[in-house]
């Protein structure tokens, strides 16, 4: 028996060509999106046979369970906090286990800089890539991760939903990336401690977010936090946390009518002026002059 679709509790997203079509204005939704998004808990009798491949890349990400995933010449078994990327185009088969059916986390996704995200997997060209994520800690961003994901399109298909999912989805493939990179006595990325204080960092975008009060939330002193920063990823937590609400300064400037003053209060600027100085120091222009210079002319603040 296989059943191809139709779980209890499943979450099954299916973005239409059309609402992407709508955004096409959009330079940052051209470089990568999802088309398709979902969760199957206990998947039982779930099995999928692609002789020629999907157009798109596709994702699964197992949070419990078992499954099995193959390609023409490999066989992956897929427990809690297995990964895998399948390229486009390429013959596959996955299902799940008949005694343990797996609960699964799947995205299909695509865009111009796709290869450019993936790159640093493969050599020659597109290629089956496998994780396994042994850090409950990892594992548990990862899954909220998919979950803003589906949280974020479950009320519909509005440009400011799509947008936030790309960018979830940039984070989800360069985590993937980076973890698949590391030495393996560093597959925790050095310290638990930093995953958990990365997704409050993305949790908190809004808000004012200082040392103290991130050691305060981990239980650890902030001396320790800005020393596990700089190991792993070479600038303190305060460099980290400025680095990433400018970046999300950058795409709100470029693909929202937001004003300058509400971008810097949406990222927990109290001052615009400051906002505006720091936004400076890194891109050395002013936020105008970069919306100028850069902004798509989107003009869209509601819902389709």
């Amino acid at each position: 028996m296989k059943k191809l679709e139709g779980f209890a509790n499943e979450y099954l997203i299916v973005l239409p060509r059309e609402i992407l079509r709508e955004f096409d204005q959009s330079s940052i939704l051209k470089q990568l999106y999802g088309t398709d998004l979902g969760f199957y808990p206990n998947a039982q009798y779930h099995y999928v046979h692609r002789p020629h491949g999907t157009d798109e890349w596709v994702m699964i990400f197992c949070t419990g369970g078992e499954g099995t995933v193959e390609s023409r010449d490999k066989t992956w078994r897929m427990t809690r906090g297995s990964i895998i990327l399948m390229p486009p185009n390429e013959e596959h088969t996955y299902f799940a286990s008949k005694n343990h059916p797996w609960d699964i986390f799947w995205i299909h996704f695509s865009g111009q800089s796709v290869d450019e995200y993936l790159a640093p997997l493969y050599k020659d060209k597109p290629d089956f890539e496998y994780l396994d994520e042994k850090s409950e800690d990892g594992i548990n961003y990862l899954m909220s991760l998919f979950w803003q994901m589906i949280q974020a399109l479950t009320s519909g298909f509005s440009f400011e939903s799509v947008f936030y999912d790309t960018q979830i989805l940039g984070t989800l493939l360069a985590y993937i990336v980076y973890r698949s990179k590391l030495p393996k006595e560093k597959k925790n990325m050095g310290n638990e401690h930093l995953t958990r204080a990365i997704q409050y960092i993305y949790d908190n975008l809004d808000k004012h977010i200082s040392l103290e009060e991130l050691g305060q939330y981990l239980g650890v002193s902030g001396s320790y936090l800005s020393r596990i920063f700089k190991k792993n990823l070479n600038m303190g937590a305060n460099e980290f946390i400025t680095s990433i609400k400018i970046k999300q300064a950058s795409h709100y400037l470029q693909n929202t009518n937001l004003s300058v003053k509400q971008i810097s209060q949406s990222l927990g600027f109290s001052d615009p002026y400051y906002f505006s100085r720091t936004f400076k120091k890194v891109y050395h222009i002013s936020p105008a002059y970069f919306r100028n210079q850069f902004g798509s002319g989107i003009k869209i603040n509601k819902g389709v």
